[in-house]
């Protein structure tokens, strides 16, 4: 078995069928108070969005799904350009991490799962269409972060605020809901597999699960902690003077095409004492795997061409070019 055949089984329903399309974003989506309805009554802080039908609302969910996988090849490629000054790898690991960040939005989405914030005009709109079907009765819908759950079969989507004040902020709040889903996936997978191949995959799923808690980072916000301790503090030895030892900056330079391999052979183990090695090790896994996935699921496409072929696909083909 393969990463591929693990996360298959998670996709949301349809989403692989999306071909390619002129969609605008959800939230864009969701502002034009077209082909939804919102047929029950809402509440401060949830709702439920009702689609005319499925693919209507998948469209706009595969134009986001190609904003972030973009963000992430474009943040990834081309950042070994350390000829001036070599020793200087901070600003390669916090690209790492925001490559991952994105990457970690995609993969969710791919699961049925999106973070998306909904500003006021976003809310505005959503009340418009409640009150349209007599569902808004004064309430009043709160902005801010909303969970999209959108994984199975249904024409129903549920939209819940999500408090990323209390969670720590966005990024927080992001990768709290990335580990929690992930250890869904590799639990669930241990149950209903009897393959004995499936062990080294939910393995190193668990290895990625204690990075993202290592040194006790509650909600699974270590790459987060890290980042911001280079971003803001410019702490660990990343910037001049450089302190290579804590660093391992040959290390991570040796390991910057890794996110291109099966995520299985990038090592998530025993790196103690190397901390930013960790960190960078752990941000390729989490890129690679979104690799993976996208690679799996533009050949899965049974009604035409990807959608990730515009969007995806165009990215990495120019990468691999060397264009």
């Amino acid at each position: 078995m393969t990463f591929d055949d693990v996360f298959r089984q998670y996709w949301a329903f349809g989403l692989n069928n999306i071909t390619i399309n002129n969609s605008v974003t959800f939230n864009e989506w969701i502002k034009s108070k077209n082909d939804y309805q919102i047929n029950s009554q809402v509440l401060k802080d949830e709702f439920i969005i009702s689609c005319y039908n499925r693919q209507a609302f998948l469209q706009p969910l595969s134009k986001d799904c190609n904003r972030f996988a973009t963000a992430c090849l474009e943040s990834i490629i081309k950042i070994d350009d350390l000829q001036i000054l070599p020793k200087n790898i901070s600003w390669l690991l916090i690209k790492q991490y925001y490559s991952a960040y994105y990457a970690a939005h995609l993969i969710l989405r791919f699961l049925g799962y999106s973070l998306s914030q909904f500003d006021s005009e976003s809310i505005k709109s959503i009340k418009q269409v409640a009150d349209l079907f007599s569902n808004l009765n004064g309430i009043s819908i709160e902005s801010g972060y909303y969970l999209i759950d959108f994984g199975k079969n249904s024409f129903d989507i549920n939209c819940k605020k999500i408090d990323v004040k209390k969670d720590g902020g966005s990024h927080v709040a992001l990768w709290k809901l990335f580990g929690e889903k992930i250890r869904n996936i590799s639990v669930d997978i241990l149950t209903k597999v009897s393959n004995p191949e499936v062990q080294p995959l939910t393995n190193q799923l668990d290895k990625l699960l204690q990075n993202l808690s290592y040194v006790g980072s509650s909600d699974y916000s270590w790459l987060s902690r890290i980042r911001n301790d280079l971003n803001y503090k410019h702490i660990h030895g990343a910037w001049h003077p450089y302190d290579t030892t804590i660093s391992c900056s040959s290390d991570i330079l040796k390991n910057l095409q890794s996110w291109k391999n099966d995520p299985l052979t990038i090592e998530l183990s025993n790196l103690i004492g190397k901390e930013l090695l960790r960190f960078s090790n752990t941000c390729m896994f989490i890129i690679s795997l979104a690799h993976t996935i996208c690679q799996d699921m533009t050949k899965r496409c049974g009604n035409g061409k990807s959608f990730l072929n515009i969007g995806y696909s165009k990215i990495y083909n120019i990468n691999v070019s060397g264009l």
